[in-house]
């Protein structure tokens, strides 16, 4: 009892440090503020990594035991590509920072299969634990630990292998088709390609993105939109990685809104800069009348805002500011909010404002098994195409991938979006 009472008084003592710690991390100047985020992004990450790896070590290590004379040199060499294995995958989330450069470098996509593999072999073994848990209960007898890490290394290879398979193919175009009340008959069939969560970083880069520019400008739609999380790294390191963006070919614009990545670069100015330079028309936190020549009656009115992560983490002179974005729009006017995360969108529809079409990305779709589980759970919307009232909000699972390239269970997408009278 007095163990389990002092676990209870450590745990509520870290979760209190750890709240005390945030607000003194949110009170400092924006530049050592974003370096302290960042690194404790990393601390927790590394710790989640080192439990998953704790874990795996115990259930398949036992596999290359050796014992004695009875050594033999394949068994020591397998042990060592599992420590080595085992250092990339904890290696892979620096590679947000020291190897970030116009086209994916190899380590990083090495190190992110790791850890992809990890989490595939982790999950296996989780799941295969369960069911030998509920096979002894029912008095059966369950397979060895060995054929269980056995099978947990080659499901781990298997699903990577597919997974990566899956996002070296091109985006997939999906259409969709929303239809809009008192939408004018002039803009009846006016399309819209949206582009989320390309992540050019790490893992992805320049010709990842002149793919997805060639695949946008054969759609030919009114408006190319871009919805958040283009980059994972500064402008200094990747300037030369989206000029492809100045090639994108629109009848009436095209507009960005930043994503929670953005701000974890702490270089958001310099961002929006850059993208104006390219063509791009940036909404922060303001809107666009679209075509830009018509009246009210006969136009749209595209608002952006800038995303909710720069109100955590009280990034200077930006945040969601929704009545400031939507201010000059008219009631006449059919209205299309970008906002990257869906639980921006379900602010949007909590306010007074009239919103009849929100599109978001963010979720990814949770991108592969099994955190496309929790990606569930956490969003309210998660992926596709919801109505709320006589409101529609879409939500992309994204152009590429976050970090790990890979996709299981879900699909990265170019999504065209016609809209129609009703």
């Amino acid at each position: 009892m007095k163990r389990k009472g002092a676990l209870i008084v450590s745990i509520v003592a870290i979760v209190l440090s750890v709240i005390f710690a945030e607000s003194w991390v949110l009170s400092l100047e924006s530049k050592l503020r974003g370096r302290i985020l960042r690194i404790q992004v990393v601390i927790i990450i590394q710790c989640g990594v080192a439990v998953i790896s704790i874990f795996l070590w115990k259930n398949l290590s036992p596999v290359f035991q050796t014992k004695g004379h009875d050594a033999s040199p394949h068994r020591l060499f397998w042990k060592f590509i599992l420590i080595l294995y085992t250092m990339f995958a904890h290696g892979s989330y620096l590679s947000n920072v020291f190897l970030v450069r116009t086209e994916p470098s190899v380590l990083a996509i090495v190190s992110y299969l790791c850890l992809g593999a990890h989490v595939q072999m982790f999950t296996f073994l989780v799941i295969a634990k369960a069911v030998g848990f509920i096979i002894k209960l029912c008095k059966k007898r369950p397979l060895k630990n060995n054929s269980t890490a056995i099978m947990a290394m080659f499901y781990g290879f298997l699903m990577t292998s597919y997974g990566y398979y899956r996002i070296c193919q091109p985006p997939m175009v999906k259409n969709v088709t929303i239809p809009i009340k008192k939408l004018p008959p002039s803009l009846n069939g006016f399309t819209i390609t949206l582009l989320s969560d390309i992540h050019i970083g790490p893992t992805v880069g320049k010709k990842q993105l002149e793919v997805a520019v060639d695949i946008t400008n054969s759609l030919q739609s009114d408006v190319v939109v871009i919805d958040g999380d283009l980059v994972d790294g500064v402008v200094s390191k990747l300037k030369d990685a989206v000029q492809p963006l100045r090639d994108i070919k629109s009848k009436h614009g095209i507009f960005y809104v930043t994503g929670n990545h953005e701000y974890y670069t702490m270089d958001v100015e310099n961002w929006m800069e850059t993208l104006k330079e390219l063509g791009v028309h940036v909404l922060h936190n303001a809107n666009a009348r679209v075509p830009a020549d018509k009246a009210d009656d006969n136009s749209l009115c595209f608002v952006g805002t800038d995303d909710i992560e720069a109100d955590r983490i009280r990034y200077d002179g930006h945040g969601m500011k929704l009545d400031t974005a939507i201010k000059g729009c008219s009631t006449e006017q059919i209205t299309i909010l970008l906002a990257h995360q869906p639980n921006a969108a379900k602010i949007a529809l909590q306010s007074n404002n009239k919103i009849d079409l929100i599109l978001c990305g963010h979720t990814h779709g949770g991108q592969m098994f099994p955190i496309i589980i929790g990606a569930y759970f956490i969003n309210p919307f998660y992926a596709g195409l919801y109505r709320h009232g006589d409101s529609f909000i879409y939500v992309t699972m994204g152009t590429y991938y976050w970090g790990f390239p890979m996709r299981i269970g879900t699909q990265h997408e170019i999504t065209k979006i016609t809209l129609v009278s009703v």
